[in-house]
Protein backbone atom coordinates (compact mmCIF):
# COMPACT_ATOMS: atom_id res chain seq x y z
CA UNK A 1 0.00 0.00 0.00
CA UNK A 2 0.92 3.83 -0.88
CA UNK A 3 0.79 6.39 1.80
CA UNK A 4 0.45 10.06 -0.73
CA UNK A 5 -0.35 13.38 -0.39
CA UNK A 6 -3.17 14.66 -2.12
CA UNK A 7 -3.53 18.26 -0.81
CA UNK A 8 -6.76 19.62 -2.43
CA UNK A 9 -8.67 16.49 -1.57
CA UNK A 10 -7.31 16.51 2.34
CA UNK A 11 -8.22 20.08 2.72
CA UNK A 12 -11.96 19.23 0.87
CA UNK A 13 -12.40 16.69 4.13
CA UNK A 14 -10.83 18.58 6.48
CA UNK A 15 -13.14 21.78 5.76
CA UNK A 16 -16.22 19.05 6.07
CA UNK A 17 -15.15 17.42 9.12
CA UNK A 18 -14.20 20.64 11.05
CA UNK A 19 -16.65 22.98 10.41
CA UNK A 20 -18.93 20.53 12.47
CA UNK A 21 -19.29 20.35 15.89
CA UNK A 22 -19.12 16.55 15.80
CA UNK A 23 -15.09 17.32 14.97
CA UNK A 24 -15.11 17.89 19.06
CA UNK A 25 -15.51 14.65 19.30
CA UNK A 26 -13.00 13.36 17.22
CA UNK A 27 -10.76 15.71 18.49
CA UNK A 28 -10.99 14.34 22.00
CA UNK A 29 -9.92 10.87 20.69
CA UNK A 30 -6.70 12.36 19.18
CA UNK A 31 -5.76 14.14 22.29
CA UNK A 32 -5.80 10.89 23.87
CA UNK A 33 -3.36 9.12 21.26
CA UNK A 34 -5.84 7.57 18.75
CA UNK A 35 -5.86 8.26 15.15
CA UNK A 36 -8.63 8.78 13.10
CA UNK A 37 -9.42 7.04 9.84
CA UNK A 38 -12.06 8.74 7.20
CA UNK A 39 -12.21 5.84 4.71
CA UNK A 40 -14.12 4.58 1.75
CA UNK A 41 -16.51 6.61 -0.37
CA UNK A 42 -16.27 10.12 0.69
CA UNK A 43 -12.84 9.99 0.21
CA UNK A 44 -13.07 8.32 -3.06
CA UNK A 45 -15.77 10.50 -4.10
CA UNK A 46 -13.14 14.04 -2.95
CA UNK A 47 -10.60 12.71 -4.82
CA UNK A 48 -12.69 12.16 -8.08
CA UNK A 49 -13.76 15.70 -7.85
CA UNK A 50 -10.39 17.63 -7.30
CA UNK A 51 -8.31 15.42 -9.50
CA UNK A 52 -10.78 13.93 -12.36
CA UNK A 53 -13.57 16.71 -12.17
CA UNK A 54 -15.90 14.06 -11.64
CA UNK A 55 -18.97 14.10 -9.42
CA UNK A 56 -20.36 16.10 -6.85
CA UNK A 57 -18.24 16.15 -3.78
CA UNK A 58 -21.30 15.79 -1.70
CA UNK A 59 -20.79 12.85 0.15
CA UNK A 60 -23.76 10.42 1.46
CA UNK A 61 -22.10 9.73 4.53
CA UNK A 62 -19.01 9.83 6.26
CA UNK A 63 -17.32 6.60 7.15
CA UNK A 64 -14.71 7.02 9.93
CA UNK A 65 -12.46 4.57 11.52
CA UNK A 66 -10.88 5.33 15.13
CA UNK A 67 -7.36 3.05 16.73
CA UNK A 68 -5.92 3.16 19.96
CA UNK A 69 -8.74 3.94 22.09
CA UNK A 70 -10.65 1.74 24.53
CA UNK A 71 -13.93 0.92 24.26
CA UNK A 72 -14.32 2.76 27.59
CA UNK A 73 -13.49 6.10 26.12
CA UNK A 74 -15.16 5.61 22.77
CA UNK A 75 -18.93 5.40 24.43
CA UNK A 76 -18.31 8.48 26.95
CA UNK A 77 -17.75 10.71 24.06
CA UNK A 78 -20.01 9.48 21.51
CA UNK A 79 -23.02 8.06 23.22
CA UNK A 80 -24.65 11.19 24.02
CA UNK A 81 -24.29 12.23 20.53
CA UNK A 82 -25.82 9.60 18.60
CA UNK A 83 -26.83 5.76 18.36
CA UNK A 84 -25.36 2.92 18.87
CA UNK A 85 -25.91 0.69 15.63
CA UNK A 86 -25.93 -2.95 15.51
CA UNK A 87 -22.32 -3.77 15.04
CA UNK A 88 -20.90 -1.71 17.97
CA UNK A 89 -20.11 1.36 16.25
CA UNK A 90 -22.26 5.34 16.39
CA UNK A 91 -24.61 6.75 13.98
CA UNK A 92 -23.97 10.56 14.28
CA UNK A 93 -26.57 12.67 12.31
CA UNK A 94 -26.38 16.65 12.26
CA UNK A 95 -29.22 18.35 10.08
CA UNK A 96 -28.18 19.95 7.08
CA UNK A 97 -25.03 17.96 6.51
CA UNK A 98 -23.93 14.28 5.96
CA UNK A 99 -24.31 11.56 8.64
CA UNK A 100 -21.27 10.38 10.22
CA UNK A 101 -20.59 6.85 10.81
CA UNK A 102 -18.02 6.47 12.75
CA UNK A 103 -16.53 2.57 14.71
CA UNK A 104 -13.77 1.35 16.61
CA UNK A 105 -11.05 0.19 14.19
CA UNK A 106 -10.65 -3.14 15.52
CA UNK A 107 -14.23 -3.73 15.04
CA UNK A 108 -14.62 -3.08 11.63
CA UNK A 109 -17.26 -6.04 10.15
CA UNK A 110 -14.62 -7.25 7.56
CA UNK A 111 -12.34 -7.82 10.34
CA UNK A 112 -14.23 -9.49 12.65
CA UNK A 113 -15.63 -12.05 10.10
CA UNK A 114 -12.00 -13.03 9.15
CA UNK A 115 -9.99 -12.63 12.17
CA UNK A 116 -7.45 -10.55 10.35
CA UNK A 117 -5.01 -8.44 12.02
CA UNK A 118 -7.18 -5.17 13.73
CA UNK A 119 -4.90 -2.20 11.35
CA UNK A 120 -5.80 0.00 8.63
CA UNK A 121 -4.09 -1.75 5.76
CA UNK A 122 -6.66 -4.91 6.60
CA UNK A 123 -9.52 -2.86 7.21
CA UNK A 124 -9.38 -1.27 3.94
CA UNK A 125 -8.53 -4.89 2.33
CA UNK A 126 -11.95 -5.79 3.75
CA UNK A 127 -13.86 -3.37 1.99
CA UNK A 128 -13.16 -5.47 -0.96
CA UNK A 129 -13.48 -2.85 -4.19
CA UNK A 130 -10.41 -0.99 -4.97
CA UNK A 131 -11.99 2.47 -5.27
CA UNK A 132 -13.12 2.43 -1.47
CA UNK A 133 -9.58 0.71 -0.84
CA UNK A 134 -8.40 4.53 0.84
CA UNK A 135 -8.36 6.12 4.14
CA UNK A 136 -7.47 10.00 4.87
CA UNK A 137 -5.51 9.85 8.45
CA UNK A 138 -6.63 12.88 10.09
CA UNK A 139 -3.61 13.08 12.13
CA UNK A 140 -0.70 13.15 9.40
CA UNK A 141 -3.38 14.29 6.53
CA UNK A 142 -1.35 11.50 4.20
CA UNK A 143 -3.87 8.85 2.09
CA UNK A 144 -3.30 5.12 2.58
CA UNK A 145 -3.79 3.35 -1.02
CA UNK A 146 -4.54 0.03 -1.90
CA UNK A 147 -5.31 0.40 -5.53
CA UNK A 148 -8.46 3.35 -5.09
CA UNK A 149 -6.31 6.39 -6.86
CA UNK A 150 -5.51 4.17 -10.04
CA UNK A 151 -9.54 2.74 -9.82
CA UNK A 152 -10.53 6.74 -10.08
CA UNK A 153 -8.07 7.85 -12.32
CA UNK A 154 -9.20 5.09 -14.96
CA UNK A 155 -12.84 4.74 -14.13
CA UNK A 156 -12.91 1.36 -13.42
CA UNK A 157 -14.22 -1.48 -10.94
CA UNK A 158 -12.14 -4.09 -9.51
CA UNK A 159 -10.65 -5.62 -6.97
CA UNK A 160 -8.54 -4.33 -3.31
CA UNK A 161 -5.02 -4.98 -3.50
CA UNK A 162 -5.22 -8.37 -1.40
CA UNK A 163 -9.01 -7.91 -0.60
CA UNK A 164 -9.97 -9.69 2.32
CA UNK A 165 -13.23 -11.23 0.75
CA UNK A 166 -15.75 -11.50 2.90
CA UNK A 167 -19.69 -11.27 2.59
CA UNK A 168 -19.75 -12.24 -0.99
CA UNK A 169 -23.65 -11.32 -1.95
CA UNK A 170 -22.97 -7.46 0.33
CA UNK A 171 -20.15 -6.80 -2.03
CA UNK A 172 -21.42 -8.05 -4.94
CA UNK A 173 -24.78 -6.18 -4.46
CA UNK A 174 -21.96 -3.05 -3.65
CA UNK A 175 -20.14 -3.63 -6.54
CA UNK A 176 -23.26 -3.69 -9.29
CA UNK A 177 -25.02 -0.36 -7.67
CA UNK A 178 -21.74 1.15 -7.82
CA UNK A 179 -21.19 0.30 -11.56
CA UNK A 180 -25.18 1.75 -12.15
CA UNK A 181 -24.31 4.74 -10.66
CA UNK A 182 -20.83 5.60 -12.31
CA UNK A 183 -19.75 5.17 -15.66
CA UNK A 184 -16.88 2.90 -14.11
CA UNK A 185 -16.24 -0.04 -16.21
CA UNK A 186 -15.85 -3.51 -13.95
CA UNK A 187 -12.87 -5.75 -14.26
CA UNK A 188 -13.65 -9.11 -15.98
CA UNK A 189 -13.36 -10.85 -12.39
CA UNK A 190 -15.69 -8.72 -10.86
CA UNK A 191 -17.94 -9.05 -13.27
CA UNK A 192 -17.67 -12.40 -12.58
CA UNK A 193 -17.66 -12.25 -8.99
CA UNK A 194 -20.72 -10.47 -9.27
CA UNK A 195 -22.18 -12.98 -11.95
CA UNK A 196 -21.65 -15.68 -8.99
CA UNK A 197 -22.85 -14.24 -5.85
CA UNK A 198 -25.44 -11.50 -6.69
CA UNK A 199 -28.60 -12.37 -4.46
CA UNK A 200 -31.82 -10.41 -4.56
CA UNK A 201 -31.89 -9.94 -0.63
CA UNK A 202 -28.48 -8.52 -0.18
CA UNK A 203 -29.38 -6.30 -3.35
CA UNK A 204 -32.88 -5.18 -2.04
CA UNK A 205 -30.81 -4.34 1.28
CA UNK A 206 -27.89 -1.90 -0.49
CA UNK A 207 -30.40 -0.55 -2.70
CA UNK A 208 -32.34 1.23 -0.07
CA UNK A 209 -29.06 2.36 1.70
CA UNK A 210 -28.07 4.14 -2.19
CA UNK A 211 -31.58 5.46 -2.78
CA UNK A 212 -33.68 5.38 0.08
CA UNK A 213 -36.80 7.43 -1.91
CA UNK A 214 -37.09 4.74 -4.01
CA UNK A 215 -39.07 1.33 -4.12
CA UNK A 216 -37.90 0.43 -7.45
CA UNK A 217 -34.56 -1.30 -8.33
CA UNK A 218 -32.47 0.50 -10.77
CA UNK A 219 -32.97 -2.10 -14.21
CA UNK A 220 -30.03 -4.97 -13.87
CA UNK A 221 -29.48 -7.37 -16.81
CA UNK A 222 -30.75 -11.09 -16.13
CA UNK A 223 -27.37 -11.83 -16.72
CA UNK A 224 -26.85 -10.76 -13.17
CA UNK A 225 -30.69 -11.08 -11.24
CA UNK A 226 -31.33 -14.65 -9.43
Amino acid sequence: MRQVCLNSAREAIHSAIYMDFRSLALEEFLRAGGEIFVVAGAVRDAIALHYEGEGSGEPRDYDIAVAGVGRRLFDEVLSSLGRRNRHGGYLLKNPGFADWDVWLLEETIGLRKTGAAPNIENALRSFNLDCNAIALNLRTGLFLDAGAIEAIRKKRLGFAEGAICHSADTFAAKALLLHLRSDCVLSSDLRQFIADNLRLPALFHEMKKVFPNSAVLPRLSNSYSR
